[in-house]
This record gives C-alpha cells, structure tokens and sequence, in this order.
C-alpha cells in the first residue's frame, strides 16, 4: 500500500538532490534554495505515507516526517529574504530556528518510538546510556576539535546552548545506534542501514556547525549544505524502500542491557581523558565539569539500574509463580476435584463457546444420573460413594475423544456432549456403547458393586433450535422417566412429551407459593373387615384442588414435591390434619378407629423425621393406638440399617407400621426378617389378577399364610369387585380397602356415612 507513491516521492528527491547540486555552481542562492526545498518536501512525503500502512508507530514516523517540513520552511524563509519579498531584519533570524528545528523533531520522533517500542525499564536505560554518551562524546568533540584546529573556545562563547544542540544532534546518532543493537539477529534491515546513515550524516554535520559557530566561524558552505540535504534524501529513500513489516518492526523489546564492568572501564577511561585534555588546556573548566557531571551520573544511575533489575527480577520470579497458581485456580474453577471431568461452570463457558462456533453443527447431549444413588450413599457410606464417582469420571474421560466431552454437573448428576459436525453419529448406538461402558460392575476397596444409570438424550437443532436449552431437554426427559433399578435405561426427547414437561413447570411453579390450608385437603377412604364388613380405620389420602387445573392427582404432584425438597414440610401439615381428624373422631363417637398416614422413602430418609413426628404427637396428645405409619416396598432397596432403626422407633411408642404396594417386585419374603412390621398391605395389580390369573390366587394365598405365620394383619387394597371380596374372605385376608366399599370422600361426608349411620 503507498509502495509505488513512495518510490516515486523518494526517485522525486533524488532527483532535486541532483539538480540541487547543479544549482549549487549554475545558479546559487534562490534557485538552489527552492531545489533544496522540493528535495526536503518529497523526501518529507515519502516518509508520511509510511505512517498511514503502520498503525502502531504512526506517531513517531510522522514526527521524524516533520523534520525535513521544517528545513523546507527554513528554506522558504531563506528564499523570501533573499529575493526581498521580507524585508524586516527581525523576520531574518526565523531562518535559523526553523532549520535547528529539524534536529529536534528528530529527537522527539526517536524518544516517541522509544515509548511505542521499549517498556519502561530497558527505555530508561536506552535514554540513559544515550544522553549520558552523548554529552561525553559533545564535551570530547568541543576538545579535540580544539586540539586539531588550534582554536581556542572560551567556555563563555561555548556556554550551555552549544552544548545542548551538540548533545541533542549527538543523542540522534546515539540513540539509534542502541536502538539498532538490539536487533532481533544483529542484523541491521535495508531499512535500518539508511536511516542509521541518515542521522549519522545529519548529526555529525549539524556538531560541525555548532562547533564553528561558537567558534566564531562561518559554519555555512555549497557542499555543507548539500550533505545536509543528503541526509534527508536517505531518509526519504530509506523510509520507500521498506516494507511494512521492516518499519519500525526490526528491533524487539528484550533487555537492552549493555552496561556492567565494560561500561565502567569505559567511563573512567573518558574521565582519564577528560583529566589529560584538561590539563593540556584543550578542555574548560566548564566543559571538564560537565563530563565529571555526566560520568559520575552515569555511574550512579548505572548502579540504581542495576538494583532496580534485581527487583524487577525479584517481581517477575513472583509474577510467574502467581501466574502459575492462578492458572491452576482456573483449571480448578473448570474441573471437579472429585472425578476429574469438567464441572458446571466449564459446561456454561463451553456453552458459550459452542453458539459463536458450533451453530451448524449437531449437538447430542445425554444427561445421566445414578438410579438409587443416596441409597447407595446411605448403606456403603460417603467413601465407597467417592469412589464410585472417581471410577464414573475415569470410565467417562476414557471415551472422550473428537467432538466427545464429559461433565459432572452436581452430586450424580453427569452430561456428555457429543459435536456431530459431519452429522455422522448414531445417537441410539453411542447411548448403547455409553451404557456398555458405564454398566459394568465396579469395584472398590470393599465390595464388588453394580449401579444403574437414567439417561436422557436431546438433540440440536433437531429438538430445540436453542442450545441454551439443550441440557434442559435431556434432563426432563430423563426425569420424566422412571428409573429401572435393574438396568440402565436412555430415553430420547419427544416433542409429545413436551406438554407434560409444560404441565410439570406449572405444577412445580404453583407448588412453590402454594397455601396448604387454602389448597389441601385430606380425603379418607374406609377400611373394613374383610368378614364383617365392619370400619376398621381409613386411610388419609391427600388432594389438591387447583382453581384452574383442578383436581391434580397425589400421583402427578408429590413426586413433584419430593424434587422440589417441599415433601417434609407438606408432610408435617398431613401429619398434623390426619391427627387431628382421628382425634376428633374418636373422641366424638367413642371410637378406636386407627388412621393410616402414607410416608414416602425420602420423607421416612429426612434426618429429623422422627423427631419432628413424635414431637407432633406428644403435642397433640394422640394415642399411638390410633395411628399406622404406611411405608411402601421399595425401602428395602434403601438404607436397610437405617430404615430399620427408624421402624423399630416409630412401633416403639405403640402405633403400627404397615408395608404398602406389598408384592410389586421390590422385596423378597427374606427382607420380612430384617423389617418389623405389623401389617402387610397387598399391592392393588395383585388384587386385580385375582379373577384373571389362578397363580395370582396362589401368591397372594402364600403372602396371607406367610403373614399368619408372622402374625402380621393382612389388608387388600383396590378391591372393587364383589368377586375379589369372595376370593379374599376364601383366602382369609383380614382386612379390605377399596371401592367396592367406598372410594375417598371429605371428612364431612366421610363422618355422615361411616359414622352417623
């Protein structure tokens, strides 16, 4: 960009250059004057352009450019009071300033670029060893130029001003000639020899003047300034015939130490020499003072320098070592300690990382979870736990591969995504392939235990057009499945099955800011003697009456409930209703009907469940005769220690327990010997085989007999047929519940027909 406009502005100045030099013997003074300006302007131009393809050092090119604008202005003014056009003898002395403000721009440019280019540190070192070398190499100059001519400077003539612009034009050579020693490879470009040239030329040229001047001299001369103006011809050339990447680009930013033991020979060997030409009389006083000046600084400064590299050492040793632990924070903040997959917050960043770069992509998430897990927990204990989840997480990175990635988003709860970006993958074959991996036995420091997992799958953009809710498509339709404690199970996300989640959400939305007295109420259903027909008790059933859906099923909401963590609270309000309810009963009609109270596993698991039960009933005053506690099956398959422990307390202080939904699979006859229970409650699929199936006659025989031999009560739910009553009283079930003699009704009516009659 601008190379062909460069090329041409610096052929330009060459060629003025040229004819500027012819004029210097032709046609002296104005017109050589007007060439030397349109020299100086093309070679201005051609380095300007370079500050538009290089945006990192636009400003200082453009204030080297400026150098040459300013001799041509001085040239301008020159030309003017030459011809007459000024004739006001003040106007006369803007000449001279104009061109010494080439030397200073100069000076500005480099220190600009030390800025961009240098950090602060290795830049205070390059401004230091300059300026301290260049008022050496000025004040030594002043003397041997003394030496050599036999000129003799006072150090009134020669006063501070000379040696400023001595050590300024001296500062440009210098302190590009540092800059270029820290080449990358030590190795000057095209670039880098040209404009090394051009301030060497500029710089030696504008000392020479300024040593005249203060001598008394005439500085001016045709070849004089014609090497001045060659200096800018370089630059010009200099700054065309390079490259973006050679701009500026040549020198990099490691230390730019060059100072230590040969520094300080070098410095008192100046300052020997300072002594010598002083006492030869070819130094000042002045001047002598100026280099002990600048000597001893240098070697104060070279001292402070170096303990400053040794703090900065100290704080870039500190730095890594921080910057080495907060790597590790990172990592830690994205990985879980526990299985060494990726947590929660990793899932969130990849998320985000996956809508920028993976829209077109097929995105397969499977959601997993450990069936029964807390049972797990509960009966081996936290480490054997721990060690199944370190066992998941090395099953699970073993597969990773390709497009294949692991999370543990929270306690059992895992994720794999799989990227499809050829949509190549079947998903149904790699659930089977993850279920292979995951099923497998797993074996730990005490036992040899097999676990189950529920996996939901979901699909973008096949499923959700969003993949921010990718993850909540595969953990509904995981959650919406009922796991199979006997093998691992993947369902797919369905769109039919999106108005069930819909209805989920709602329920669980309204569940949050329910009001049990206003919403709940406790139905009861009778339960008779299975020969008499006579009430035994009831069973307190709980209903929910939603002004807008209804009435919502115990089956649809509780689950709900018991995810939500609410189940114990709502518990509690049961509890204290159903006390209440038989508490009033018997006392009005001189009853001793007993009120059977459901309690689910995860209320029976709570840690304060009995405290919190018992309490109730010491607060309420009921007698334990009165209540039975229904537990269903399924504890069997929890914590056998504990549920244990927690049935004992409960038959302790007098009221029954009874094991509800008895035969649907769960426990065997030998779990009767471990759980001490007082009644058995037979599953309603056993009563409704009993006119369809012989052997189901034959089990539910079995189940009474073997509770008789237990003297354990029998009790049949979900009779409804006055056959299955015939069948019952034939096997000698001790207890009926059912509709055939009553579905669940309110206390009101409950009390009207049960209990009035």
């Amino acid at each position: 960009m601008y190379r062909k406009q460069r090329l041409v502005l610096a052929g330009a100045s060459v060629i003025f250059f040229i004819l500027y030099v012819i004029a210097l013997f032709i046609a002296p003074d104005v017109v050589s004057d007007s060439l030397s300006g349109c020299c100086g302007l093309t070679a201005a131009l051609s380095v300007g352009l370079t500050s538009f393809i290089n945006k990192k050092y636009r400003v200082p090119i453009s204030i080297i450019a400026l150098g040459p604008v300013f001799w041509v202005c001085g040239d301008i003014f020159y030309v003017l009071c030459d011809t007459g056009v000024i004739t006001e003898e003040h106007l006369f002395a803007i000449t001279d300033p104009m061109y010494r403000m080439t030397t200073y721009t100069y000076c500005i440019g480099l220190l600009v670029f030390g800025f961009v280019q240098f950090t602060k540190r290795d830049l205070l070192r390059l401004f230091v060893n300059a300026f301290l070398s260049s008022i050496a190499t000025a004040i030594i100059s002043v003397a041997l130029f003394q030496l050599s001519t036999n000129t003799k400077i006072s150090s009134y003539d020669f006063g501070f001003v000379y040696y400023f612009r001595m050590v300024v034009a001296m500062f440009i050579i210098v302190f590009f000639l540092v800059i270029a020693t820290n080449h990358t490879d030590n190795k000057l470009s095209l670039y880098g020899l040209f404009v090394l040239a051009s301030f060497f030329i500029y710089g030696v040229s504008d000392i020479r003047y300024t040593m005249l001047e203060a001598a008394g001299e005439d500085p001016s001369g045709i070849m004089f300034d014609a090497i001045y103006l060659s200096s800018m011809v370089l630059l010009g050339i200099a700054y065309a015939t390079s490259s973006i990447e050679d701009v500026m680009e040549t020198q990099d930013r490691r230390s730019t130490d060059r100072s230590g033991a040969s520094g300080i020979l070098l410095t008192v060997m100046i300052l020997l020499f300072g002594v010598w030409l002083c006492m030869t009389g070819a130094l000042s006083i002045l001047g002598f003072l100026m280099l002990m000046i600048s000597g001893v600084a240098y070697l104060l400064l070279l001292k402070l320098l170096k303990k400053n590299d040794a703090n900065e050492n100290i704080i870039a040793k500190k730095e890594e070592e921080l910057s080495e632990v907060n790597e590790k924070l990172a990592n830690a903040s994205v990985l879980d300690i526990q299985t060494g997959l990726r947590n929660r917050r990793a899932w969130n960043l990849y998320r985000d990382e996956l809508k920028e770069t993976q829209k077109d992509s097929r995105l397969i998430l499977y959601s997993l979870d450990i069936n029964f897990f807390k049972m797990i927990n509960d009966t081996y204990g936290t480490s054997v736990a721990d060690q199944l989840l370190a066992e998941i997480g090395r099953r699970l990175l073993s597969i990773e591969e390709m497009g294949i990635t692991a999370f543990r988003l929270d306690g059992d709860q895992f994720m794999i995504l799989c990227v499809d970006e050829g949509h190549e993958v079947d998903s149904a074959r790699f659930a089977d392939y993850l279920i292979g991996v995951l099923d497998r036995p797993y074996e730990t420091k005490e036992k040899v235990i097999r676990i189950t997992f529920s996996i939901g799958a979901a699909m973008y953009p096949d499923d959700t057009p969003e993949i921010d809710r990718l993850m909540s498509c595969a953990e509904s339709v995981r959650t919406s499945s009922n796991p199979n404690g006997n093998a691992s199970t993947c369902a797919f996300f369905d769109a039919s099955i999106i108005p069930k989640i819909q209805r989920e959400n709602l329920i669980e939305n309204l569940l949050q800011n329910l009001d049990y007295e206003e919403a709940l109420e406790l139905f009861y259903q009778p339960q008779v003697n299975t020969q008499t027909g006579e009430l035994i008790g009831m069973e307190a059933l709980l209903r929910w009456k939603d002004e807008d859906l209804g009435y919502i099923p115990p089956s649809e909401f509780i689950p709900i409930a018991e995810n939500m963590g609410i189940m114990p609270a709502m518990g509690e309000w049961i509890v204290h209703h159903a006390f209440m309810q038989i508490i009033e009963w018997n006392q009005k009609f001189n009853r001793d009907l007993k009120m059977s109270i459901n309690i689910s596993p995860k209320q029976l698991q709570e840690e304060y469940f009995t405290e919190t039960f018992f309490y109730i009933m010491k607060e309420m005053d009921v007698n334990p005769a009165w209540i039975d506690v229904e537990v269903t099956e399924s504890i069997a398959l929890n914590n056998i220690v504990l549920n244990t422990s927690i049935i004992s307390n409960l038959r302790e202080t007098g009221l029954s327990v009874s094991v509800d939904d008895f035969g649907t699979g769960y426990a065997a006859f030998a779990n009767m010997l471990t759980f001490k229970f007082d009644r058995i409650k037979l599953a309603k699929e056993l009563i409704d085989s009993l006119t369809i199936h012989t052997n189901a006659k034959i089990i539910v025989e079995a189940i009474v007999n073997m509770a008789k031999g237990m003297h354990l009560i029998t009790i049949a739910e979900g009779v409804e047929e006055k056959e299955q009553l015939d069948i019952l009283k034939e096997l000698d079930c001790d207890q009926i519940q059912g509709f055939y003699f009553g579905k669940p009704i309110p206390a009101k009516d409950f009390e009207e027909k049960w209990l009035k009659s």
